[in-house]
């Protein structure tokens, strides 16, 4: 019988999954971050959870709290964005700071940090949205082949965003 080889992408998956009982979310994610860092790169790594309603987010963690720190929430936008991430469940991916610029108000927050390109994963289960996970860099530093290599690491987020979600709830309460 043949072994199983498994690629460096597999083996970071298989030893988070295996972890995840032990550690908490604010460890998974920086776990995570280090990992996606590792194999992908990014200047700026954020996570965010929609609530159960998609009326607004919460940033659960981001590896640059000075300039995104953990705060309240946020309304969702209306806008092309949100119709192919939140509505559509389909990841966006912006290659460029002129892409970023007509669907991120923050755009100039964006630029300071030398990013200009963007990856936005959105996080499902059971075909409802429960959150994003968003990577930038510099511009036209990601590619198609990136946001392939970055999407099985996000679905690893569901059972943390799902506990989330029910905090948010209890919040509104």
């Amino acid at each position: 019988m043949k072994k199983m080889r498994l690629s460096p992408n597999n083996k970071d998956i298989i030893n988070l999954l295996s972890n995840t009982g032990k550690l908490s979310a604010k460890e998974f994610y920086k776990k995570l971050d280090k990992i996606i860092k590792r194999n992908i790169d990014h200047k700026l790594f954020t996570l965010t959870v929609v609530d159960r309603s998609i009326k607004y987010v919460e940033r659960v963690y981001s590896n640059n709290t000075k300039i995104y720190p953990l705060l309240g929430t946020k309304p969702i936008p209306k806008n092309s964005w949100t119709n192919k991430v939140i509505n559509n469940k389909k990841y966006f991916f912006g290659e460029s700071k002129n892409q970023i610029k007509k669907l991120f108000f923050d755009y100039e927050k964006i630029f300071s940090l030398g990013c200009g390109s963007i990856i936005n994963i959105p996080i499902i289960n059971d075909k409802n949205i429960l959150g994003t996970l968003n990577i930038l860099h510099k511009e036209q530093f990601y590619t198609i082949k990136s946001v392939k290599m970055i999407q099985p690491y996000a679905q690893l987020l569901s059972p943390y965003f799902i506990l989330h979600q029910l905090k948010m709830k209890k919040k509104k309460r």
